[in-house]
């Protein structure tokens, strides 16, 4: 009997080359919320640090953060492509930025999400994120948004 074993994730920082599947994921991930989800996340990429999550040759997700000062880190983008959600690869970007804030001597992570996008609220409600505050209408003008903060030193 032949066992084929799953490919290892892989999460490293973005290279050039990784923008073109940035572009893609955020056109399928953030669509609904943004009309230009490719030139937000490419703005997003300029600010910020970004890691790219590989399963095997495939990237399959991206998380973006940056300084905002006083111990606090923005996390500004997780996403996952679809063909590849429900294998803790989100948990996994997570985790792997909580880290690395916690490496850098930050104490803190912060987010907004869409209350509609319950998967992403659910995980980050799992991963011990508190909701701060709503926030009505905070994309498009008409989705509705919520605040959530993390202590993670």
């Amino acid at each position: 009997m032949r066992v084929i074993t799953p490919p290892v994730l892989e999460i490293r920082k973005r290279r050039s080359s990784d923008d073109p599947f940035i572009a893609r994921l955020a056109r399928q991930a953030f669509a609904e919320y943004d009309p230009e989800p490719a030139l937000t996340m490419q703005r997003l990429v300029q600010r910020g640090v970004t890691w790219v999550a590989w399963r095997g040759a495939a990237p399959v997700g991206v998380a973006i953060a940056h300084p905002l000062g006083q111990g606090s880190v923005e996390l500004c983008a997780i996403a996952v492509a679809e063909d590849a959600r429900g294998l803790g690869i989100g948990r996994a970007l997570l985790a792997h930025v909580e880290r690395a804030v916690v490496d850098s001597g930050d104490v803190e992570i912060r987010l907004h999400t869409a209350q509609s996008n319950l998967a992403a609220f659910e995980l980050f409600l799992k991963c011990g994120f508190r909701v701060e505050r709503r926030l009505p209408r905070f994309y498009r003008g008409m989705y509705d948004a919520c605040a959530l903060c993390k202590r993670v030193a």
